[in-house]
């Protein structure tokens, strides 16, 4: 993974009684009838094959109000984009679903109370936590220094950038774009990894609408950087005018925001987020509200190899196979502090690490 793709991008109910209710919680927050699966063994897998462990981060840290706090108000309120189907949106009976609904009701189940969405736009989400307004922000946000005062969760998703570019066009990948009209977020990540690939002069136009896959289609942009799973559900509309000529870019990531002094909830939400990877219920949520099924192999993006973790490996474990030391683990979990969090023992079923170079 080169350097300019690491660069991190802007957008209790006790265990006892969750593991018991994981088909209750998956029917809620899928609406539909779930069952359990075997958790990962965690750092007890790298113990057992006499690698060295990665040093654990306490259950629940001192500090912060963490879910009794959120008890104590008798809801979970989350900053989120009220329209942002796939991820968040009113259903056809009025009520709310999505992919990041899905998440936002497993973290409010373990406290057991409702969820209330805190509407905001995104560039507000995650000031919304910060003025004590929302518990969490919600809203397909990736960690960055730029927002003061929050801490940020494992990843709940991992995605790639992609190109897209009209259906009729000769570019088929980054590099075609030299000198070329390329639309973007204003994201760092997006930027670099652009200035990257394309490796030469190009007019970057950063989006402030809603509208550049129209602008695509009328022919007024010549390729835009987009994150896959949103690319894939707006593309819907446009039928065989667009197509993806490249979707595996990089690797990304969405997590939950949360504020920096509340240590112990963030504890808590890393320990949901780590049981639904495990339990595949983040798997399933995906392929549900996104429309990808996860993947089950390693695979080379634009920017490096990336690895799909196996059920019971942990960072060490990795790092001995990828890597060819135990204790190389440090230097995979530098590559990807954005996808693994503040823990490093908090990687999960199906979590997607780059390998580093």
């Amino acid at each position: 993974m080169s350097e300019a793709a690491q660069v991190l991008s802007p957008r209790p109910l006790r265990v006892a009684t969750w593991v018991g209710a994981t088909s209750g919680l998956l029917a809620m927050a899928l609406g539909c009838a779930g069952g359990e699966g075997p958790a990962s063994t965690g750092s007890e897998g790298a113990a057992a094959s006499g690698a060295s462990v990665p040093p654990a981060v306490p259950a629940v840290p001192v500090g912060g109000g963490g879910l009794e706090g959120v008890r104590t108000r008798g809801k979970l309120r989350v900053a989120a984009d009220p329209d942002a189907a796939p991820f968040l949106s009113k259903g056809p009976d009025g009520g709310w679903e999505g992919f990041e609904y899905g998440i936002a009701r497993a973290i409010a189940d373990r406290a057991g109370v409702p969820v209330e969405i805190v509407p905001s736009t995104f560039p507000d989400l995650t000031t919304k936590v910060g003025s004590g307004e929302a518990d969490l922000a919600i809203g397909q946000i990736a960690p960055s220094a730029t927002y003061e005062g929050l801490a940020w969760s494992v990843s709940y998703l991992q995605y790639s950038l992609c190109l897209v570019v009209p259906a009729a066009s000769p570019v088929k990948t980054m590099a075609d774009l030299k000198g070329k009209r390329v639309a973007m977020y204003d994201d760092p990540v997006a930027r670099q990894v652009a200035d990257v690939l394309i490796s030469a002069s190009y007019e970057r136009q950063l989006f402030d609408d809603y509208g550049y896959f129209e602008k695509m289609v009328r022919g007024q942009i010549d390729g835009m950087v987009y994150d896959c799973p949103l690319a894939r559900y707006e593309m819907t509309t446009y039928g065989d005018k667009l197509r993806i000529a490249e979707d595996a870019l990089n690797i990304a990531t969405y997590n939950v925001g949360v504020s920096k002094a509340d240590t112990v909830l963030l504890a808590e939400v890393n320990g949901v987020l780590k049981e639904l990877g495990d339990q595949g219920l983040l798997a399933t949520l995906e392929q549900r509200w996104l429309g990808t099924t996860a993947r089950d192999g390693d695979f080379t993006s634009a920017t490096g190899k990336v690895v799909v973790v196996k059920r019971g490996e942990t960072l060490s474990v990795i790092a001995k196979r990828e890597l060819g030391d135990v204790e190389r683990w440090r230097a995979l979990y530098e590559s990807n502090k954005d996808v693994v969090g503040p823990d490093p023992n908090q990687i999960y079923t199906g979590m997607l690490l780059r390998v580093p170079k």
